[in-house]
């Protein structure tokens, strides 16, 4: 698994520079690559203690001792700090998570990714680099489930990060940037989803989330390439009259997002916010948790609308040689 992780993030920091005459491209992959370094340091060291503990790396075989070993009740000492080994460990993957996945505060690589073309951005953040935390947490669960202390972690670093990279969506004036933050904010959902044990829950979120983000992506890169490469939303406007079938693409992937019914989205996150309410093991970290993804789905909601109203339905704001550059995507570009 960390030879696959570390080979994703090495492929990723060459596709997000793809551009490599920009700066603002080099500059972007450097900060994922070495945001992501901090984050595959903890995932590291967890397996490292991992193997130091049971003497293997194997899932099956690991899985099948843990329950012995935690009742065995290993405990380490630190600076006057007391945690139990499986908590650490835990801790240690989980951070390796939340640099991969852009939970925060190791989120600040994923928006500045929009430097990449389109159709990178689509893979990244739809089905690839970002989901690998999620699904490693999902996979380890054998393992978090006998730590309560970071399941707790998992939970909250996910409602934060789902809550605060929501608001910060709705401000966004980039249509690229809007679906970045749009991606964080989704992630904390999963994350929500697995520290609540609701882990089939969160890779329900995750495929779903796949599919409408990349379409999502793709209907903006067909608009950027329709509007001379322009990503600033408040100059676009009546798109619609000119774009019917990008108009429609990004309309079902935009309800998706915001959880209508019976789209996709609103399935798994509705799945996802009925976990955290009745994850009352996790006392205040589960109920803050339920109020942060609850607010989240009105603010994704209304920054999706944001930019579609905005991009599609708003006062003609084209200058005159985008409007007669403006059409349709070709048809290879389209299927």
């Amino acid at each position: 698994l960390f030879f696959g992780w570390e080979a994703v993030g090495l492929v990723s920091y060459l596709l997000i520079g793809f551009w490599f005459k920009r700066e603002s491209a080099n500059f972007a992959a450097l900060k994922a690559f070495i945001v992501n370094r901090v984050g595959d340091f903890g995932f590291a060291v967890g397996i490292l203690a991992i193997w130091f503990y049971f003497g293997t790396i194997d899932y099956r075989e690991v899985f099948s001792q843990v329950e012995a070993f935690v009742a065995q009740g290993h405990v380490l000492h630190f600076a006057g700090w007391e945690m139990s080994a499986i908590t650490f460990m835990c801790l240690a993957l989980f951070v390796g998570a939340m640099g991969k996945s852009g939970q925060v505060p190791l989120h600040v690589w994923l928006p500045d990714s929009m430097e990449g073309p389109t159709p990178i951005s689509a893979l990244i953040h739809a089905a690839t680099m970002v989901t690998a935390g999620v699904f490693m947490v999902a996979r380890c669960s054998p393992m978090f489930e006998f730590s309560e202390t970071a399941l707790a972690a998992v939970t909250l670093v996910g409602a934060i990060t789902a809550w605060m990279c929501a608001t910060i969506g709705l401000v966004q004036n980039d249509i690229k940037r809007v679906i970045a933050y749009s991606t964080c904010s989704q992630l904390g959902y999963m994350f929500v989803a697995c520290g609540v044990s609701a882990y089939s829950v969160g890779i329900f979120h995750l495929m779903t989330h796949a599919y409408f983000k990349a379409l999502l992506f793709l209907a903006a890169g067909s608009v950027i390439h329709a509007v001379l490469a322009d990503q600033d939303i408040r100059r676009m406007g009546q798109l619609r009259k000119y774009m019917p079938i990008t108009y429609i693409t990004m309309l079902i992937a935009a309800l998706a997002l915001a959880g209508v019914p019976p789209f996709a989205g609103f399935w798994s996150k509705d799945l996802i916010i009925e976990s955290a309410k009745v994850a009352e093991h996790l006392g205040w970290v589960g109920e803050l948790a339920y109020w942060a993804v609850l607010s989240g789905v009105f603010m994704t909601a209304f920054y999706t609308f944001r930019m579609f109203f905005l991009t599609f339905h708003n006062s003609d704001r084209l200058p005159a040689e985008t409007k007669a550059h403006v059409h349709e995507s070709p048809k290879v570009i389209t299927v």
